[in-house]
C-alpha cells in the first residue's frame, strides 16, 4: 500500500523533497554568508507557497472531519443513546404496570381469603358507553364455570352481575344500570331496602321508610336476599338524605364504593359461605 502511494504521488514527492533539501541548504548557506541570494528568494517562496498549500489542505480536511465524519458520528450515537432510552423507559413502565397489577390482584386474594367465597378473578376487557345497559365485558365465561346471575366484585365492593356470557368471556350489568337492583340494608340500623340504578352512576335506595334510621355517611350492604348477591357486601355510602313532606318513604341517594371508570380486574364469585352451610 505505501509503494502503491509513492508510485501515485512520485511527482509531488519529488518536489517537496526539493525543497525541504533546497531550503537546508539555503539556511545552512545563509548562517555563513549572512545574505540571501535570489535563487535562495525563490525557493523560499516556493517553500511558503507549498507549506501553505500543505496547511491548507491539513485545513479542509480538518473541517470535512469535524463538519461531516465527527457530527455524523455524534448523530448516530446520540440516535443509538435516544433508543437506549426509550427502551429503558419501556422497560420501566412494563416493571411499573406489573407491580401495580400485582398489587390489585394481592388484594383480591386477600378478598377472597377473608369473606371464604369461592371466585373466579377475570380481566375487565370491554366496556359499552353506547349501549342502552351499563356493562362491561370480562374475559373468561362458560368454560371458566362462570354463569348467568353470578356476582361480581371487586375488594372494594359491589360491581354487579353477570347478563350474558360465551364460553369464552362475559357481559356483566353494573348496579349503576336502571336495570339493577340488589335486596340491601342499613349496616349499623340494619334497615332494609331496594338499591337501584340512577344517572349518572348513582344509586338510590329505595321503599325506605320515613321513620327508618339512616344518616349521611352510613354504609349501604347487600342483604343476602333474592339469591344473587351474598350477605355483607359493600355496595356505597349515603350522599343525601330527603324525607319528603307527606311520603311513605324517605329519598336515599348512595353513591358507590367502586370506582367503574377504573376497573381492571374483577372477581365473580362462585359461591357464598351460606351455600356451604357456613
Amino acid at each position: 500500500m505505501l509503494l502503491r502511494f509513492i508510485r501515485k504521488n512520485l511527482v509531488g514527492i519529488t518536489f517537496l523533497s526539493f525543497l525541504t533539501v533546497s531550503f537546508l541548504l539555503m539556511s545552512m548557506d545563509v548562517k555563513n554568508r549572512g545574505k540571501l541570494s535570489m535563487l535562495d528568494e525563490v525557493l523560499i517562496d516556493s517553500a511558503s507557497l507549498a507549506q501553505r498549500g500543505t496547511t491548507s489542505f491539513y485545513q479542509l480536511g480538518k473541517d470535512v472531519w469535524f463538519g461531516y465524519i465527527y457530527l455524523t458520528g455524534l448523530r448516530e450515537e446520540n440516535l443509538r443513546l435516544r433508543k437506549e432510552a426509550a427502551e429503558l423507559r419501556e422497560q420501566v413502565n412494563g416493571m411499573r404496570e406489573a407491580t401495580l397489577e400485582n398489587q390489585r390482584l394481592r388484594e383480591l386474594l386477600a378478598f377472597k381469603e377473608d369473606t371464604g367465597y369461592r371466585t373466579i378473578t377475570a380481566r375487565v376487557i370491554g366496556t359499552d358507553p353506547t349501549s342502552l345497559f351499563k356493562t362491561i365485558t370480562v374475559g373468561k365465561g362458560s368454560v371458566s364455570g362462570i354463569r348467568k346471575n353470578m356476582a361480581v366484585v371487586t375488594n372494594d365492593g359491589v360491581v354487579g352481575r353477570v347478563l350474558s356470557l360465551s364460553p369464552n368471556s362475559s357481559k356483566v350489568l353494573l348496579i349503576t344500570d336502571r336495570n339493577s337492583n340488589a335486596d340491601a340494608v342499613v349496616q349499623r340500623s340494619r334497615d332494609r331496602g331496594i338499591v337501584e340504578g340512577r344517572e349518572p352512576d348513582l344509586l338510590q335506595l329505595k321503599y325506605l321508610p320515613r321513620s327508618a334510621d339512616v344518616t349521611d355517611g352510613d354504609l349501604i350492604v347487600t342483604s343476602g336476599v333474592g339469591g344473587v348477591f351474598p350477605k355483607g357486601l359493600v355496595i356505597g355510602i349515603v350522599s343525601r338524605i330527603d324525607k319528603k313532606e307527606g311520603g311513605i318513604f324517605q329519598y336515599v341517594e348512595v353513591s358507590p364504593v367502586v370506582n367503574f371508570s377504573k376497573l381492571e380486574e374483577v372477581l365473580v364469585i362462585t359461591n357464598s359461605p351460606q351455600e356451604d352451610g357456613v
